[in-house]
Parts: structure tokens; sequence; C-alpha cells
């Protein structure tokens, strides 16, 4: 019929805009970089502070590794939640070696680096999960809160 329109695609795409949180999808600025900048960094900074004071990795590398997977969880976006999860282990294992190796390079020669290769991964397993409890806890704090604005606001 003359004069009458059928719905446009526009409208459609107006109402799954409008079914989309309109909240921030990232709860702090700071750019998508800082979110793994933080998981790399405090852990790396505690590592390095347990080197110096003393050999192998202590409290202080752990309480790092666990803000700093805590805190990326808190930065990152929902999107972003899996690969904290994902990539703490992977994290906390990575900056063992890296520090252990770059402090110690001539004790881990031949056979004693696949030695100690396998002291950091049973060594660092308590802190890996520990990490990754501290990013589910943020990651579940966050959803509950959410939902609590959707229902009161």
């Amino acid at each position: 019929m003359a004069g009458q329109r059928g719905r446009s695609s526009d409208q459609g795409s107006r109402r799954r805009a409008a079914s989309r949180p309109t909240g921030p999808a990232r709860p702090f600025s700071g750019g998508p970089a800082l979110p793994g900048v933080v998981a790399v960094g405090l852990p790396l900074v505690g590592a390095v502070v347990d080197e110096l004071s003393g050999p192998g990795m202590g409290v202080a590398f752990a309480v790092c590794a666990v803000l700093g997977t805590g805190l990326a969880a808190a930065l990152s976006t929902r999107r972003g939640w899996w690969w904290v999860l994902a990539a703490s282990p992977l994290v906390v294992l990575g900056v063992t070696a890296a520090v252990e190796f770059s402090a110690n390079s001539g004790k881990y020669q031949g056979n004693a680096l696949a030695t100690g290769s396998a002291k950091w991964v049973v060594h660092g397993f308590p802190v890996m999960a520990q990490a990754a409890a501290a990013a589910v806890l943020v990651i579940v704090a966050r959803v509950v809160l959410e939902r609590r604005r959707q229902q009161h606001g």
C-alpha cells in the first residue's frame, strides 16, 4: 500500500541495542591492555622481590599473583574473564620460570633445567590454584552485583 512501510531493519537493531545493558562494559577505565599488564606485572614484581630477598618464590610472589589475577578479573570485560581464568596458571608458571632462570641461569644447565622446571610446577601449583580462585571469586561477585543492580535499578 502506498504510504505504508514495513518493519525496517533499523527497528530491529534499535530493539537489540535497547535490550543490551547500558552500563559500561569495563568497570574501570584504562583501556583493554590494563588487565593484562596488571595480571603479569604484579606477579613479576612479587617474584623479583622474593628473589632479591632470598632464593625461590615466597609470600610476596603468592600475594602479588593472587592480587594481580583478582584485579585483572575486576578490570576485564565479560569476554575477558575467560582469558584471565585460563591465563592465570600460565602467568604464574611463566613468571616463576623467567625470574628463577634469570636469577640462577648457571644453576639450570642440562638436566638441572628439567628438574628445576618440575620444581617450579609443583611449588607453583598452590599459587596457581589460589590465583584462579581469586578470579572466580571476583567474577562471581561482579555477576551478583550486576544482577542486583538490574533488579533494583
